[in-house]
């Protein structure tokens, strides 16, 4: 556990490219089986996973709250492929992400987490880096909170600052979960122990939405930002109506452009009770972006949405 600590000037990882030293056996030595001599093959210059505070594979269930953490690398508090409660933080400055899940099978909650951007960044988006880095590069661009899965409950964070592109992001891409296996331990529900993220079959959702085993609810941001909510790979079947839901949620932009909601593709969302707030006069903020879905139309049935002094409501493929 790491309970009211004060964690400042830890994580050496940068928001450049990831480039991990690479150890191998020395060939020109013997050893019995098992053994060997280990030397440096390739020298790398941004090592991956040097975080602030970072529960990596942990075998226990955890807790990071009440703690204020300024980092000075890439991410402040990390939950990789654990269950870790992150309760109660500020997060100040993360250059990456303040707080990440790394891998999609975090089941912890993340709760009433205040993080403050200060715009650093690679300021680019997570697609860019995807396919060259196998899916391993993510989440460099400059965010408050960014899940890689839906099973962990999003609940009562608050990003204020600027961010390099977005307080809140989700990028759920199926090439790199599906056979992704939930750790067995303490807290887990007994429903998703041990199991891996593509056989998963929720009877209470209409397949693995937000709201099966956790949810995005009641968080807000007011700040400078690219995209509000930027929102990745949401699959969805054809007789679903409701999608993953959105809810409660406040996203008020204080630059002159950008997005409320940004979706990528994505189809279909329920979006109960947000707003999306533009502050400068003769902004070109969209309220509603969605890029790309394979042809498709995003849908957003029984919404409430209100959009207050933004130029245009939707935009791209709405």
């Amino acid at each position: 556990e790491v309970r009211n600590a004060r964690v400042e000037h830890l994580g050496r990882t940068s928001t450049d490219l990831i480039d991990s030293t690479v150890m191998a056996p020395d060939g020109d030595l013997n050893f019995p089986p098992g053994q060997a001599k280990m030397i440096v093959s390739h020298q790398g210059s941004n090592q991956i996973a040097r975080y602030a505070v970072h529960a990596h594979h942990s075998l226990v269930e955890a807790y990071f709250s009440g703690n204020a953490v300024l980092p000075v690398g890439r991410d402040g508090m990390v939950a990789h492929n654990s269950r870790v409660h992150i309760l109660d933080n500020i997060v100040v400055g993360a250059n990456g992400t303040g707080i990440f899940l790394e891998d999609g099978t975090e089941t912890g909650p993340v709760l009433n987490n205040y993080i403050i951007g200060r715009g650093g960044g690679s300021r680019g988006g997570d697609d860019g880096r995807f396919s060259s880095q196998s899916g391993t590069d993510m989440a460099h661009g400059g965010f408050g909170i960014w899940c890689r899965g839906k099973l962990a409950l999003v609940q009562g964070n608050h990003a204020e600052g600027h961010f390099g592109v977005s307080p809140f992001a989700f990028f759920v891409h199926p090439n790199f979960i599906s056979d992704k296996v939930i750790p067995d331990v303490q807290g887990t529900p007994a429903e998703l122990a041990g199991k891996k993220l593509k056989d998963i079959e929720p009877t209470h959702t209409n397949g693995l939405q937000l709201q099966s085993y956790g949810g995005f609810i009641n968080n807000s941001a007011v700040a400078t930002f690219q995209v509000g909510i930027d929102l990745s790979y949401f699959s969805v079947s054809a007789d679903d109506e409701v999608g993953s839901i959105i809810q409660d949620a406040f996203i008020k932009n204080l630059a002159l452009n950008g997005r409320g909601i940004s979706t990528t593709h994505s189809s279909l969302f329920t979006l109960n009770d947000v707003t999306i707030q533009g502050t400068v006069a003769e902004n070109t903020i969209t309220g509603i972006w969605c890029n790309n879905c394979n042809g498709c139309t995003l849908q957003t049935p029984n919404t409430t949405l209100v959009f207050e002094n933004v130029a245009s409501n939707r935009g791209g493929n709405c």
